[in-house]
């Protein structure tokens, strides 16, 4: 099943500020809270795009619902999160782009009026701020989210990537998400991003995001992953992906004996 209606509240011909795009699947349980947070928006000049694994717990009951604030949506088989949210991507108008999870959420009305009035009149391409991390009951685990760092990148992920805006013209140039990684994929974009890149941090936090994501449940996998990625890529090779990898083994270990967030 597959469904694209208009742009809410705007032209069809009007690109919005911002496109919101969330993959969903089985989401039912946490989705209505993210939808919740993105129509109470003070700032309204948005596109919300939503693309559905074929859910059959009523998420897409919840998608109906909610129909008029959405600019497209589907409901179909993909072969993972960053697949859906390429496809989202070839429907989305706005000068920027942005990706949240169905358990994530903005964290006050005021989270995107923040943030695009901290852009004003500069010409970022990438923008960032901090996420806080809660549990199932909504308590909270800890902060995430660095400034853009392009050398430290090498070793991990720094920013928040949930509720980062990217300008859309970085997309067309640099393509879509690699669908060969099915955890890190968001991590090897951000490699292929250039040193020059325009940036801006802002030092708040905007987004909550919901413990227990793919990437801390299949925690060796993402490793993996990651060591593959890094491997792969000019800018770090495999030498210092393997050194990378048995950095982040004993890390984790010492966070939680310490009661860290990591």
């Amino acid at each position: 099943m597959t469904r694209t209606i208009s742009a809410v509240n705007q032209p069809v011909d009007n690109m919005p500020r911002l496109s919101i795009i969330v993959a969903t699947w089985n989401a039912a349980r946490t989705f209505k809270r993210c939808l919740d947070s993105i129509i109470a928006q003070d700032f309204t000049d948005w596109e919300l795009l939503v693309a559905d694994g074929a859910s059959t717990d009523g998420t897409i009951d919840l998608i109906r619902e909610h129909e008029a604030h959405l600019a497209w949506w589907q409901s179909k088989k993909d072969n993972g999160v960053y697949d859906a949210w390429n496809q989202a991507l070839a429907h989305a108008r706005g000068e920027f782009i942005c990706f949240l999870g169905a358990d994530d959420a903005w964290s006050d009305p005021g989270a995107l009026q923040v943030i695009f009035e901290a852009i004003g009149e500069l010409e970022p391409n990438l923008v960032s701020a901090k996420g806080l991390v809660i549990d199932a009951d909504s308590q909270p685990l800890g902060t995430v989210g660095r400034p853009w760092d392009y050398k430290r990148l090498r070793r991990r992920m720094r920013i928040c990537h949930p509720g980062a805006l990217f300008r859309r013209r970085v997309f067309e140039t640099l393509g879509p998400f690699d669908t060969r990684y099915r955890i890190a994929a968001d991590y090897e974009w951000m490699l292929r991003l250039p040193a020059s890149t325009p940036h801006l941090f802002i030092d708040r936090v905007i987004v909550r995001i919901q413990d227990g994501g793919v990437s801390r449940r299949y925690r060796r996998q993402t490793m993996a992953e990651y060591w593959n990625i890094q491997a792969r890529s000019p800018r770090v090779g495999k030498i210092r992906a393997t050194l990378t990898y048995l950095d982040r083994m004993w890390r984790r270990p010492v966070a939680r004996l310490l009661g860290l967030y990591y």
